[in-house]
């Protein structure tokens, strides 16, 4: 006997219970009519239910809460009114329009419950599928400590839209957010937190994202950050992915610079489905292409990078790309990457070159590195690794071989001598 929990109103729920009552009672039970989505979750959270049928149109229905009935472990089915304003089925796989016979809702309701149903999307799908070429991402991520991963993530941004990439900047660090500033942008909108918020509702559409990702160079567009760090509850993982996703079908290349703390332990604290201030950092390391591991040229930074290699692997990170920013005398380019390469499994070692000066010209002025200092070895070796970072990505899965493969590993010990 399949339990079944009940958010509908009108017409809708009494024909629904009736036809269960009257024409499936072996296989079905309606255990609790709920009036609204937050008697919904209690009963589900209590453990009353196998699987809710709940209207698309309730009131504050949305990714997020969907989300949370189905960590309290339900099966969730949607009904859904096709010919309403702002209609959307907020990307459920199981959703039956208002009027269909009750024999079609209780096929749907045992098909929500086939143990074959793949667990690993939870019964939602991402926002943006489509048919056409999806866009590479890498995450900009560096220990605690500010080894420069927001400064990095905007200039190989900008170089890979020097190239002719378009490409799309992201913010997603929850506690410093600094890409506005970086790039001289005054009037800064909280991009990601509409993102998520468009995404939960499912309504983050090319034409959204348009609004939302605005051009700040040519063929760079940006996504700003949260803004003030206190909105981080806003910025929920289930809404990530699709903005992950919407991303991706929006540009050829997508950046994210990423916040420095892995932690996942904020259930510790709370009685119920927690908000995770570190989703946006560990959703996008999980769902990048390539991760960008940035650390000081000193053995704090370096020593701190090491300690989070166990944790960089739990979320599928094996082999980064590390880039050592502002190295500088007395101990030599090989020895720091060696010092790297001999302790973490990595995809490759940049060492960048400390140029202080032109960093605080670019700070000042709201300006990157092609413009504060287009000559200088930094900005060359930024660059070069930029282009390095594309090879790797368009070769993806090439024997190592490869001209493309050999040429991204060539850069390497060139840079920062």
């Amino acid at each position: 006997m399949i339990d079944v929990v009940l958010c509908a109103s009108g017409s809708d729920e009494v024909r629904i219970v009736h036809g269960i009552a009257q024409e499936h009672a072996r296989d079905l039970r309606v255990v609790r009519r709920c009036a609204d989505l937050a008697e919904t979750l209690g009963v589900v959270t209590a453990g009353l239910g196998d699987v809710v049928l709940i209207d698309l149109a309730v009131r504050g229905l949305s990714r997020d809460a969907l989300a949370d009935l189905m960590d309290a472990g339900a099966a969730v089915v949607g009904i859904a009114h096709p010919g309403a304003a702002g209609s959307t089925t907020l990307g459920l796989r199981h959703v039956v329009d208002a009027d269909a016979p009750v024999a079609d809702v209780a096929r749907t309701l045992l098909a929500a419950l086939d143990p074959e149903e793949p667990a690993a999307d939870a019964g939602v799908l991402p926002d943006g599928e489509t048919d056409g070429p999806r866009g590479r991402m890498i995450a900009v991520w560096g220990p605690l400590g500010a080894p420069g991963r927001s400064t990095l993530a905007a200039n190989l941004a900008h170089e890979a839209a020097l190239g002719g990439t378009s490409t799309i900047l992201v913010d997603a660090d929850t506690y410093g957010s600094a890409l506005a500033q970086i790039l001289g942008i005054l009037d800064e909108s909280p991009g990601l937190v509409a993102a998520c918020r468009a995404s939960s509702r499912g309504t983050l559409d090319a034409e959204a994202v348009a609004a939302l990702v605005p051009d700040v160079h040519p063929q760079l567009r940006f996504l700003s950050g949260i803004g003030v760090a206190a909105r981080w509850p806003e910025v929920r993982d289930s809404s990530l992915e699709g903005v992950w996703d919407a991303l991706r079908a929006a540009g050829s290349l997508i950046v994210v610079d990423a916040g420095f703390c892995l932690e996942e332990d904020e259930e510790l604290s709370y009685d119920t489905m927690a908000p995770r201030r570190n989703a946006a950092t560990t959703s996008a390391l999980a769902h990048a292409d390539a991760v960008v591991a940035v650390v000081g040229a000193d053995p704090v930074s370096i020593t701190r990078l090491l300690r989070e290699a166990e944790r960089l692997g739990e979320l599928g990170v094996d082999r980064p790309h590390v880039v050592v920013n502002r190295h500088a005398s007395p101990v030599p380019v090989d020895r720091v990457r060696e010092l790297v390469a001999s302790r973490l499994p990595v995809a490759s070692v940049t060492v960048l070159p400390d140029d202080p000066a032109t960093c605080r010209r670019a700070a000042w002025d709201g300006s990157l590195l092609s413009e504060a200092g287009p000559r200088t070895p930094l900005r060359r070796a930024v660059k070069d690794l930029a282009l390095a970072l594309a090879l790797a990505l368009a070769a993806d899965g090439v024997e190592e071989s490869a001209p493309e493969v050999a040429a991204s590993a060539r850069v390497g010990p060139r840079v920062g001598r």
